[in-house]
């Protein structure tokens, strides 16, 4: 792999982690709409600093930005996965409720 490469893999795993571990961070143990969570994700992501501003040379930075992107895109997938799971729990229990209703 060439050095040029492994700068910008370096730079994007450390944004990565750098950005996710600072959105969950932020969200934790906070009971969020997912509107509240997409504007702080594009407020991260619209910053011009980057996370890891040691990194100077433009293939670092371009490194540092998709890492951003990514940790942003993969915490609002998940965000989403676990509504989604949550709603499809509740109604779930709500079938089952009225199933038990219903025998009684």
């Amino acid at each position: 792999m060439s050095r040029e490469s492994e700068q910008y893999r370096f730079a994007r795993v450390e944004a990565y982690h750098t950005t996710l571990a600072h959105l969950e961070k932020q969200f934790r143990d906070r009971a969020v709409n997912l509107e509240e969570m997409e504007a702080a994700v594009a407020k991260q992501l619209a910053r011009e600093r980057l996370c890891a501003p040691w990194r100077k040379s433009e293939n670092e930075r371009a490194g540092c930005r998709e890492g951003m992107r990514l940790a942003g895109l993969q915490f609002l997938s998940h965000y989403r996965e676990a509504i989604e799971l949550l709603c499809m729990h509740r109604a779930s229990l709500q079938t089952a409720r009225v199933d038990k209703a219903t025998r009684c």
